[in-house]
């Protein structure tokens, strides 16, 4: 009897064992074929830092122009394809890859804004070399407001797209505790896995769109691809998952001095228009536009009206 038992368990280990030995290798294969498709759709330039080449383009010529992306699995600076031509006819307009994301390096610990603000500090001394204008979205707009605090020196006009910090603030300890979970291998890489799956993406796609009959095969493979490209992808996943990169902006909005533009979808799911309407309320001054029909990536899905309001703002 005893015997048997043994040999059941011994069986059963057996089992287990393959089925982990092959779950592994099918996750290193997918790695290893998703590190291959750097997205070389536009020339990039890159810019060596300490912790690795980040990815950049810059277009047009004249008075500098910064745009930094969303923070979503997949996001990059093609975020900005739609406007970027309309904002070089008078601007040198420069659309960086922030740091996981694109075909900047991915960190191999998850950024805090402060991280990501002192990174965009070190781009504007040491690439473009003078203050800027900045236009910022979602997340992105955030990293801009804390960066405005910490060098507001660098910063002369804002375009902030439903900056996330002003509603929801910094990431709560609810948010943070899969963090480890997501970080570790074969459980963690298979969760990265099955959230930058093609499913996945779409739903989460069909969260920042108000037209969900725009988002084509096409750029969900794009998000799917950028995702997962990179040596510490699963990382950044991490990092967006649990918002550690999150921050309460509203200080540093309320402190804002220079002429700023707030642009808001109406119809933004992850970031409701109620915190454009409080955004509002905190100053006396700047320009606020906010757009019908249109989701948390009013440059993206409603670029016309975009670019007309932007190049208004700015000139």
């Amino acid at each position: 009897m005893k015997k048997n038992i043994a040999k059941y368990f011994l069986g059963l280990f057996g089992a287990v064992g393959s089925a982990l030995a092959g779950l592994v290798g099918y996750q290193q294969f997918v790695l290893k074929q998703a590190r291959k498709k750097k997205d070389e759709t536009h020339y990039m330039e890159t810019w060596e830092t300490e912790a690795g080449e980040a990815a950049y383009r810059s277009v047009g010529k004249g008075k500098p122009l910064l745009l930094i992306h969303s923070v979503m699995a997949g996001a990059s600076c093609r975020e900005w394809d739609a406007v970027i031509d309309g904002l070089s006819e008078n601007y040198h307009v420069y659309a960086i890859d922030l740091p996981g994301f694109g075909n900047s390096f991915c960190p191999a610990e998850p950024w805090t804004a402060y991280q990501y603000a002192q990174f965009l500090h070190e781009f504007i001394e040491n690439v473009i070399k003078r203050p800027v204008c900045i236009c910022g979205a979602n997340a992105g707009a955030d990293f801009a407001l804390v960066l405005s605090m910490l060098h507001p020196e660098q910063v002369k006009r804002m375009v902030l797209v439903s900056p996330e910090g002003i509603g929801r603030g910094f990431a709560t300890e609810e948010d943070t505790k899969p963090l480890s979970l997501l970080l570790k291998p074969v459980a963690g890489t298979q969760k990265f896995l099955l959230g930058t799956s093609k499913k996945a993406i779409k739903s989460m796609l069909e969260d920042a769109f108000f037209a969900k009959e725009t988002i084509s095969a096409e750029l969900v493979q794009r998000y799917v691809d950028a995702a997962r490209y990179g040596d510490h992808a699963q990382t950044t996943y991490a990092g967006i998952t649990t918002r550690f990169y999150a921050a309460d902006t509203r200080p540093a909005f309320e402190k804002l001095s220079v002429p700023f533009l707030m642009v808001w979808g109406e119809e933004n799911k992850t970031n409701p228009a109620e915190n454009f309407d409080a955004a509002e309320k905190m100053k006396d001054f700047g320009a606020f536009a906010i757009f019908e029909n249109t989701g948390a990536l009013p440059h993206m899905e409603n670029s016309r009206a975009f670019l007309e309001n932007v190049k208004e703002f700015l000139k």
